[in-house]
């Protein structure tokens, strides 16, 4: 009964929102409309190969529509309780299609400048949020160890790939010889920040790394194209 009366003034005081457009809903944390609208990748490009080492990536959306507006409000807006709800996608589509390759769950880390400006590393909340659905824990393995400019801002694929090139690093190698890993990030565009912070992980020892991310690319457009 107490833990009800709670639920109770919790929903008077932060009533519960859609996860994607921000609108009350009355059950559920996905309106009605967003559900419905929701931009799935089809089955056959859910993955991809990212990076000169062939990493595979599991994407569950394209970055389009609510769920381009849900990633921004998640980044820039300050809205990080809407990582446990994204988390619920992430890991149904490395669940389906990269099950068995991983026994460890990390992410690619913001640089602390990003982390200062926004307060939380949204792809570490993700990867805990994803990690616990399976009752594990996200191991925050890398570093990012330069500031970069913002991928968004660099359209030209070479460009995204010399930004990030050599930005993580592996700081207890320990940690990560042998294993077989999980990266997770928010978004996966030419996958050139996920291929470099899983060579990072490589060149640590790991046996493996596969990916996933919540969105990527544009419905209708090549991988690379945004």
């Amino acid at each position: 009964m107490k833990e009800k009366a709670v639920s109770v003034i919790l929903d008077l005081l932060f009533p519960p929102r859609c996860a994607f457009c921000g609108r009350l809903v009355e059950k559920g944390d996905v309106c009605e409309a967003c559900e419905k609208s929701l931009p799935f990748r089809e089955e056959e490009n859910m993955t991809r190969l990212i990076g000169d080492n062939g990493f595979l990536c599991a994407v569950a959306f394209y970055y389009d529509g609510v769920a381009e507006d849900g990633i921004k409000a998640l980044k820039f807006g300050g809205k990080s309780w809407r990582a446990k709800v994204f988390a619920r996608y992430i890991a149904q589509a490395a669940a389906e299609r990269l099950g068995g390759e991983f026994d460890a769950v990390t992410f690619v880390p913001v640089s602390l400048l990003r982390n200062f400006e926004r307060g939380f590393d949204q792809a570490r909340l993700l990867a805990e949020e994803t990690a616990g659905i399976w009752g594990v824990k996200a191991e925050p393995v890398l570093r990012k160890v330069r500031h970069t400019r913002a991928q968004s801002l660099l359209t030209d694929p070479a460009r995204r790939e010399r930004n990030v090139r050599g930005a993580y690093a592996v700081p207890r190698p320990d940690r990560v010889r042998g294993r077989r890993f999980l990266l997770i990030d928010d978004v996966c565009t030419t996958g050139s920040t996920m291929a470099a912070a899983a060579d990072a992980l490589l060149a640590a020892g790991a046996e493996r790394v596969v990916c996933a991310a919540l969105a990527g690319g544009r419905r209708g457009f090549p991988p690379d194209a945004g």
